[in-house]
């Protein structure tokens, strides 16, 4: 397999590109690349290089991430669909669907998705694992054991808030979650009908103690009195985390009036926010033969103003949760961007579907006949170039 030294003619999105880089028109000037051992280096276009890649002014992003998917849950639409609208029918669509979740069946469902999320550029897939009891699951064992040259897969530990109710309990979890080694998270799902703040206590002092990162599904609702995300701000003033802390969802911030002063703290925190436009459309103000008044997502832009960190994920695939879905984190941004009414898609908005740091890492995703205008629409076509390493060229040619 061919390894190029570098490419020529790369149209990278304005984030990425250094403070007062040259214009050409309104546009920003073509990049040239070179891929070291250590890492990448760019330049404005210097013209044709011997043996570097030509991209002809192709679009230009860092592989892509999902960083919220449900693997156990995917692709089980068809046997289990919801007999409501809205979350809590959802759950119980799933928790019937349980009894076909063998070892077979969630290999082949997660394997699957997996290689449909590589096809469409992902590098590192988190996904969330739901835990029935304070025992790990069989998925959580069968996704530790999944791989890919191409994707890097995380696992977040997802038990009810209740689950962490008796300090033991809390730590028997976390104990096993540390065991699993990289790439587990602990987390929890917490919302009005679980509230407990001793709960969440024992969750993040669980947490502290084992050295786990956390990812929470976190008021994932409309109800103005959700206290998650509000208990969360203002204990980290007084007990602050030492790792890094993801919050999902978070729904109820756009309904609740001190929604900022909660961002203002959550800015002195290492919080980052994941926004699920399309599973979150779904299910939220989700009411039988009512037109939806409310979108349901949380606090996109002043999050960002903030300084907070962001993402947007996919959340569920082929579930009850949502019957739509196909692991392509554009697919995610366009629906991102219509509905937070976001910058422009490529040059601004694409920030939320993958970080600089893989493509200072020689790890980027093509788009060989793609323009800004209609992007990320009409891109199905494209390609991976890691440490100048062409993949997925037989179907996605230059």
């Amino acid at each position: 397999m061919k390894t190029y030294p570098g490419a020529t003619g790369a149209r990278l999105p304005r984030w990425l590109l250094p403070d007062h880089w040259p214009m050409q028109g309104d546009q920003p000037q073509l990049a040239t690349l070179h891929f070291h051992s250590d890492g990448l280096q760019l330049a404005p276009d210097e013209g044709p290089h011997a043996d570097y890649l030509p991209l002809n002014g192709a679009l230009v992003l860092p592989a892509l991430i999902e960083p919220h998917a449900h693997l156990d849950k995917t692709f089980t639409i068809q046997r289990s669909p919801a007999q409501q609208p809205g979350l809590l029918a959802a759950i119980a669509a799933m928790h019937q669907d349980r009894m076909h979740w063998s070892r077979e069946d969630l290999e082949k469902r997660t394997q699957q998705a997996l290689l449909w999320a590589v096809e469409s550029g992902v590098s590192l897939l988190r996904t969330h694992v739901d835990w029935f009891t304070t025992e790990a699951p069989l998925a959580w064992q069968v996704i530790g054991e999944m791989q890919h040259p191409l994707c890097c897969i995380e696992r977040v530990a997802l038990a009810p808030l209740s689950f962490f109710a008796n300090p033991d309990d809390a730590q028997h979890i976390a104990t096993q979650v540390a065991a699993s080694g990289p790439g587990a998270l602990l987390g929890g799902f917490i919302h009005s009908s679980n509230w407990d703040a001793q709960a969440l206590l024992n969750l993040l002092q669980a947490a502290e103690q084992h050295q786990l990162d956390l990812d929470l599904h976190i008021d994932e609702e409309l109800n103005t009195e959700a206290q998650g995300m509000r208990w969360l701000a203002n204990t980290l003033q007084h007990h602050p985390f030492s790792g890094q802390i993801t919050c999902s969802h978070s729904c109820a911030l756009s309904q609740q009036e001190d929604a900022l002063e909660i961002l203002d703290l959550l800015a002195q925190q290492r919080v980052t926010l994941i926004a699920l436009p399309l599973t979150n459309l779904l299910l939220q103000d989700a009411v039988p033969g009512r037109t939806p008044r409310q979108r349901g997502l949380t606090l996109v832009k002043e999050a960002q103003t903030r300084g907070i960190p962001l993402l947007l994920g996919a959340d569920n695939v082929q579930d009850a949760f949502c019957p739509l879905g196909s692991y392509d984190p554009l697919d995610t941004l366009f629906s991102g961007v219509l509905s937070l009414q976001l910058g422009a898609a490529f040059d601004e908005a694409s920030q939320l579907i993958c970080r600089a740091d893989a493509f200072y890492r020689n790890d980027m995703v093509i788009f060989p006949h793609a323009d800004t205008a209609s992007w990320p629409l009409r891109q199905r076509q494209r390609y991976r170039l890691k440490q100048g390493v062409r993949y997925g060229e037989a179907t996605n040619d230059a």
